[in-house]
């Protein structure tokens, strides 16, 4: 009996270790795809053993039941499981990635059916599901949402507005007081490769107060390639250098590096600038003295070697393709193959365009497991 206590304890430490592992590796913009899958196969494996051992696990996630009777869920039966145990919404989440549960209905029928029994809180977990965001036209819902006689909560409002429109009506939404309507009407025409979009974003920046909300849209603008998101990008960092790391990472474009040198110079914004720099050059740099300094005239603020930063910079520049990620030079041509090995937020928002806009807005807004991004890029890169 006290082997048995003691062997679940291991499982639950290693449990929570890894929920934290899996949680720090996808704070990053981009990270090897194969060791997001490690973390997660053994995540299941946990599971599956704590479950068959819920007398004495000292947590029951599942009601009462074993990961294994779970597995064979209807989807809605899941979901109701997983709204009833709510205090474990990252292992639901992992779930309804990795395993596959019965679908009895399509996209449509599920839309139209949970509305009319206001049971649209299943989106919580439907979103991650990317079958689910093909749901029909529904411009009447819109129109009363952009018309303000409707409101709708975050997850449904950016589903709706992840769904083909037309000119004036993305415009109307891309402009619209509530946010979550502008962002995921900017976030689609981003998808589609709409014209204007950097035009329509700094419109949309320019009346934002909420930090919160002008990082999501600077993250946007680094898409881009707009030089004049340079300066609000460094004047917003300094002043927000919790944001830094998040806004910067996704300027991808191998002209932005001088942007991240220069933040890099500031002590406010060194530590979350190099984290940027990372992630989009996967090198690091030299340590140097505070007197160092770049050809720029921009002295450095604490001990990183500037001058190896425009050494690598100037060394990115001479290899072909004018995008860069984890080190990896690609161009828009090449981006699907070139970064397959890759997952992450960052990764998923770069190759969001290849894909039709109801799928690509879902990986836009969405983490994806390795499983279900593994998926993806295999049925792309096989095409």
């Amino acid at each position: 009996m006290f082997a048995q206590v003691t062997k679940v304890k291991q499982h639950k430490q290693r449990l929570t270790t890894l929920l934290k592992h899996k949680q720090k590796l996808q704070q990053q913009g981009g990270y090897s795809l194969a060791r997001l899958n490690v973390i997660e196969s053994q995540l299941l494996n946990h599971l599956y053993t704590l479950s068959d051992l819920k007398s004495e696990a000292p947590t029951d996630y599942f009601s009462g039941k074993n990961l294994s009777e779970v597995s064979t869920l209807k989807l809605d039966e899941f979901i109701q499981l997983a709204l009833n145990n709510a205090e474990h919404s990252d292992i639901y989440t992992l779930l309804i990635q990795t395993l596959n549960f019965e679908h009895t209905r399509n996209s449509d029928e599920t839309f139209d059916q949970l509305k009319s029994t206001e049971n649209l809180g299943y989106y919580t977990l439907l979103k991650y599901l990317i079958s689910y965001w093909q749901i029909s036209e529904n411009k009447a819902l819109r129109n009363s949402l952009i018309s303000e006689k409707e409101v709708l909560d975050e997850s449904i409002t950016t589903l709706l507005f992840s769904q083909s429109l037309g000119e004036a009506e993305q415009n109307s939404a891309m402009l619209h007081p509530n946010f979550n309507i502008a962002y995921a009407a900017l976030v689609n025409a981003y998808c589609t490769k709409a014209d204007h979009v950097s035009d329509m974003l700094f419109k949309v920046f320019a009346k934002t107060s909420d930090d919160s909300h002008k990082a999501k849209l600077l993250a946007l603008a680094g898409f881009t390639n707009d030089p004049r998101w340079d300066e609000p990008c460094f004047l917003f960092c300094k002043a927000n250098p919790d944001q830094c790391e998040y806004v910067l990472s996704h300027f991808v474009y191998k002209r932005a590096l001088p942007l991240f040198i220069n933040l890099m110079a500031q002590g406010v914004t060194q530590k979350p600038a190099y984290a940027a720099w990372l992630t989009i050059t996967n090198r690091e740099l030299a340590k140097a003295d505070k007197i160092s300094a770049v050809n720029t005239g921009i002295a450095p603020q604490s001990g990183l070697n500037l001058d190896d930063a425009e050494h690598a910079r100037q060394t990115f520049a001479l290899t072909p393709g004018e995008q860069l990620l984890n080190g990896i030079s690609f161009t828009s041509s090449n981006a699907t193959q070139q970064l397959k090995g890759l997952g992450g937020t960052v990764v998923q928002r770069v190759l969001a365009t290849h894909y039709e806009p109801q799928q690509a807005c879902a990986l836009y807004h969405l983490l994806l497991s390795a499983n279900q991004w593994q998926q993806i890029v295999k049925e792309t890169t096989n095409a």
